[in-house]
């Protein structure tokens, strides 16, 4: 089935909160469409769709329920969003008028690579915008990231031979929160997550292609690449940001994954 859109017309607003205890507003009423999406954290939502109930599409996760990083909850013109926060959350929110029809409540993404790379591209426009040395309009970044949230979304649902599975899609989440933490490891992957480390290394392999182990060290190399060019942050302070607690074996790693030394990247990489 073929995708044919015309993309978002028009962005009413948008907030990328820093993590907080709680919302402002533990719920509202929107004329037009809003997205509401965890960065990271969690917390619980109700839409309610006062208009043409039962006639939308509805999430594959329901009108109510919890929402972590991959899910998008979005609520209709006229529908009433509950939300309240069950750990400390960072999140995207935008109003937005749209030809579209996404499904209603909440709906996991698959390619949470893709709406991480999005928010950080967001998150960069912001702060330049707010120091005064603006490169991107941020808030036509905020646009491009809910149309590229919505398009996802419905291609995704077309994927009829895609499975989804649910254990994977809560590891990488776990992952994206905690690759910072030099304890994060498979098996503490797998206590939180209540798997065996070997039921989660298959899991995630028959998805991913790559064990959680592998996946983990490309997000850390991933940040550690981000952080060589973009600040004159010293090896320690690159070394913790990314999970590991000394320069010295962080070198040793960066190395492995790149064929390059911190030092030789960062040089290399400077115009």
């Amino acid at each position: 089935m073929a995708i044919l859109v015309e993309i978002m017309h028009f962005l009413d607003g948008y907030l990328l909160a820093p993590r907080r205890p709680q919302f402002s507003l533990g719920s509202d009423t929107y004329e037009g469409w809003c997205m509401l999406l965890p960065r990271s954290g969690t917390f619980s939502y109700e839409v309610e769709d006062v208009v043409a109930r039962g006639t939308r599409a509805v999430g594959a996760a329901g009108l109510r329920g919890e929402a972590c990083f991959g899910d998008v909850v979005i609520s209709p013109p006229g529908g009433t969003l509950r939300r309240q926060m069950k750990t400390p959350t960072s999140f995207f929110f935008a109003r937005f008028l749209t030809a579209l029809e996404p499904p209603i409540g909440c709906s996991r993404l698959r390619d949470v690579d893709r709406l991480c790379a999005d928010l950080a591209l967001l998150e960069s426009a912001q702060s330049a915008s707010d120091e005064g040395r603006q490169r991107l309009d941020a808030e036509m970044v905020a646009a491009h990231v809910v149309d590229d949230v919505l398009i996802t979304m419905l291609w995704e649902r077309t994927r009829e031979d895609v499975r989804e599975d649910v254990l994977v899609r809560r590891a990488v989440a776990a992952i994206l929160e905690s690759f910072t933490s030099p304890d994060l490891s498979l098996g503490e992957l797998a206590r939180t997550l209540g798997v065996s480390s070997s039921l989660l290394s298959r899991r995630f392999r028959d998805v991913r292609g790559v064990t959680p182990v592998q996946y983990l060290r490309g997000v850390r190399l991933r940040k550690a690449r981000e952080l060589l060019t973009g600040t004159d942050f010293t090896l320690q302070t690159i070394a913790e940001q990314c999970g590991y607690r000394s320069a010295f074996y962080f070198s040793r790693v960066f190395k492995a994954g790149t064929g390059q030394s911190p030092s030789e990247y960062r040089a290399g990489s400077r115009v």
